[in-house]
C-alpha cells in the first residue's frame, strides 16, 4: 500500500514538473520570436512614446539620396522649436514618409537609427554639458535624385506609380507614387488627406501597395507558364484573326488586328491577346498556378521593404475557360503590384537571379563615420538562365519590332513589355502599363514598371515616361 502512494506520488510529480518543463519551453521560444520579430515591431511602431525619450537628447539625423542630396533634415526656427523639413516637397514623400500624425516610410523604419548619435563619445560629452543636442546618424538611402524626378514629372497629373531598380543589387533607384501629399503641412491638412470620402487614398504608396489588373504585361508569366509545360520547347503556331471564342465569350486584340500566322516570339512582341488565350486555356489549370506561385503571385514578396502587398492569382480545376482565357491574357482576377513587375522582370534581365529590393543603403554619423552598410541579398534562381535568355530576346523584339516599336529611348538598347489593363466594365477606359529595363554602354542596367491609371495604351503613355526614367538615370 505505501509503494502504491509513492509510485502516484512520484507520477504527480513528473507531471507537475513536466508542466512547467512545457511552460517554459514556450516561454523560452515566444522570447526568442519576440527578440527576431516582435521586439522589433514593438520599437519600430511609429507611435511608440521612447521616441520622445530619444528626441530629447539628440536632434534627428537627416536622409540624403545616393548622390548627397538631402531629402530630409530637422531644422530649429526662431523659438528654438526643432522642425522636420523636406526640401523637395512631394517628391519623395511615399518613400521617405513622415514624423508627424504618427510616421511612415523610411523615417518610420529607421528612426532608431536617426535618433542615435555615432559621434566620438569625448564631443558627446560635451554636448551634453553644454546642454547642446547630439547629432543623429544620418541615412543614405539609395535613390538617384534625378532619376526620381524624372519619374515624379513623367507622371504628371496622372495617379499611378513608378519604381526603378537595379537588376544586379536590389538598389531601388526611384519610387514615385501619385496622388501624393506635401510632408511639410501633412499635420495641417491631415483631415483633408484621410477623408474617406474623397476616394484619394493618397498615404497609399501605390508603388509597393497598390495592385492593378495587369494587362499584356502578365503575357510575361504566360509565356513563362508555357515554356514549363512544353520542357522548355518555344515552338509554336498560331493563326490570329483579330480575335478568339471562348465558350460564349469573344476576346478582341488590340483594335481587333488581324495578326496572322505567329510563332511565340511574334505572338509575344504583337502582344496577341487571342494566341494567349488560346495558350491559357491549354495549360494545365495547376501547373499554371505553380507557375504563378513560383514567380511569387500570392506570396510575400522578398523584399526590406514594409507594408509591400502581395499579388494575386485565383484559377482552380473549376475555373471556367472563359475566366482562365482571359487570365492568361492579364485580365480576369488576376492583380499585381508595380514592385512585383518590376522585381520579376529584374530577374530576367539578371540571367534570371532575383535581388531583394532595398532603399536604404548606409548609416553615417555625421562627423562621416560608416555605423552600418546594407549589403545586397540574393533570393534565388527565380526562373532558369535558358527562360531569362528567351524572354530577354522576346522584349528586345517587344521595341524593335512590336507593340513599342514607335517609342524614342534614344541609343539605349530597351527590353520590354507593354499592358493595357482594363479595369471596369467600361472597356474604354483603361490603365497603361509598361514594364521593362534598359542597358547602358557600361553594361550597366536598370529595370522600371510604370503604372499610370484611366491613361490609355501602354505604348502611348507608360513605355514614352519609362524612356524619361532611363534617359534620367544614364546620363
Amino acid at each position: 500500500m505505501q509503494g502504491n502512494k509513492k509510485k502516484i506520488i512520484r507520477k504527480e510529480i513528473y507531471i507537475v514538473a513536466a508542466f512547467f518543463v512545457i511552460v517554459f519551453g514556450a516561454m523560452i521560444g515566444y522570447f526568442v520570436m519576440y527578440v527576431n520579430k516582435g521586439s522589433k515591431d514593438f520599437i519600430y511602431n511609429a507611435y511608440n512614446s521612447r521616441f520622445s525619450v530619444f528626441s530629447e537628447d539628440v536632434k534627428r539625423g537627416s536622409i540624403y539620396t545616393s548622390d548627397g542630396t538631402v531629402i530630409a533634415e530637422t531644422k530649429t526656427d526662431e523659438e528654438g522649436n526643432e522642425i522636420r523639413v523636406y526640401p523637395d516637397d512631394r517628391l519623395f514623400c511615399h518613400a521617405v514618409g513622415y514624423v508627424n500624425k504618427g510616421m511612415a516610410g523610411l523615417e518610420a523604419q529607421y528612426t532608431f537609427d536617426l535618433l542615435k548619435s555615432n559621434i566620438e563619445l569625448s564631443d558627446q560629452i560635451d554636448n551634453n554639458l553644454a546642454g547642446v543636442k547630439n547629432p543623429g546618424d544620418n541615412l543614405y538611402t539609395t535613390f538617384d535624385y534625378n532619376t526620381q524626378l524624372a519619374a515624379f514629372d513623367g507622371l504628371g497629373m496622372y495617379d499611378g506609380a513608378v519604381i526603378a531598380i537595379e537588376p544586379d543589387t536590389g538598389k531601388i533607384i526611384a519610387m514615385v507614387s501619385k496622388p501624393d501629399y506635401d510632408p511639410n503641412t501633412i499635420a495641417e491638412y491631415w483631415d483633408d488627406i484621410t477623408d474617406s470620402t474623397n476616394n484619394k487614398s493618397s498615404l497609399v504608396n501605390r508603388a509597393i501597395q497598390g495592385t492593378y489588373p495587369p494587362g499584356s504585361t502578365f503575357k510575361i508569366v504566360t509565356t513563362i507558364a508555357y515554356l514549363r509545360a512544353n520542357d522548355g520547347d518555344s515552338e509554336f503556331n498560331y493563326k490570329c484573326s483579330g480575335s478568339i471564342n471562348v465558350d460564349d465569350y469573344k476576346i478582341h486584340c488590340s483594335g481587333n488586328k488581324s495578326h496572322g500566322t505567329e510563332d511565340l516570339l511574334k505572338a509575344f512582341s504583337n502582344s496577341c491577346n487571342s494566341a494567349y488565350a488560346y495558350i491559357g486555356i491549354n495549360l494545365d489549370r495547376q501547373e499554371f498556378v505553380d507557375t504563378a506561385e513560383e514567380l511569387l503571385f500570392n506570396e510575400t514578396l522578398p523584399t526590406m521593404l514594409e507594408s509591400t502587398k502581395k499579388s494575386s492569382f485565383k484559377i482552380d480545376s473549376s475555373t471556367s475557360d472563359t475566366i482562365v482565357a482571359q487570365t492568361a491574357i492579364g485580365q480576369g482576377d488576376t492583380t499585381v503590384s508595380p514592385l512585383h513587375m518590376c522585381m520579376l522582370v529584374s530577374a530576367i534581365a539578371n540571367d534570371g537571379v532575383l535581388m531583394e529590393p532595398y532603399m536604404a543603403d548606409k548609416i553615417v554619423s555625421t562627423d562621416g563615420t560608416e555605423v552600418s552598410k546594407t549589403e545586397p541579398v540574393e533570393y534565388g534562381q527565380l526562373i532558369s538562365s535558358e527562360e531569362a535568355e528567351l524572354l530577354q530576346s522576346y522584349m528586345a523584339a517587344v521595341v524593335e519590332e512590336g507593340t513599342a516599336e514607335k517609342v524614342d529611348f534614344g541609343d539605349l538598347t530597351v527590353y520590354g513589355k507593354t499592358g493595357t489593363a482594363e479595369y471596369s466594365e467600361n472597356k474604354s477606359v483603361t490603365h497603361s502599363w509598361f514594364v521593362g529595363y534598359a542597358v547602358g554602354d557600361n553594361g550597366k542596367k536598370l529595370a522600371v514598371a510604370v503604372i499610370m491609371e484611366s491613361a490609355g495604351y501602354g505604348s502611348k503613355y507608360a513605355a514614352p515616361l519609362a524612356s524619361k526614367v532611363f534617359e534620367a538615370y544614364f546620363e
